[in-house]
């Protein structure tokens, strides 16, 4: 009975400390679909953003890569994850 308890109480406090992650993600991420994110690989256009829940939670934004000249690449590796805390700091 008190293990059933804990158990309940730790799935409880893991569903509360995700969902605290998410709205941190939230609330400090400037992107949305469409929007374009660039990292130290490169630019995509983001297609869905997911969440990365480790020790520095941040989002994860999905969707196809760009070349330099702004046009999708048509290779089978056209889509990819980009990692927000990578972001490449655009300059002044």
């Amino acid at each position: 009975m008190l293990t059933l308890r804990i158990d309940q109480l730790e799935q409880a406090f893991d569903l509360n400390k995700k969902q605290l992650m998410q709205q941190y993600c939230d609330a400090n991420n400037p992107y949305k679909v469409g929007d374009k994110f660039t990292d130290h690989i490169g630019t995509i256009v983001v297609e869905k953003i997911r969440y990365s829940y480790g020790d520095n939670p941040s989002c994860v934004y999905f969707g196809v890569g760009l070349k330099k000249d702004g046009t999708p690449r048509k290779d089978n590796n056209n889509k990819r994850n980009a990692w927000q805390i990578n972001e490449k700091i655009k300059k002044p």
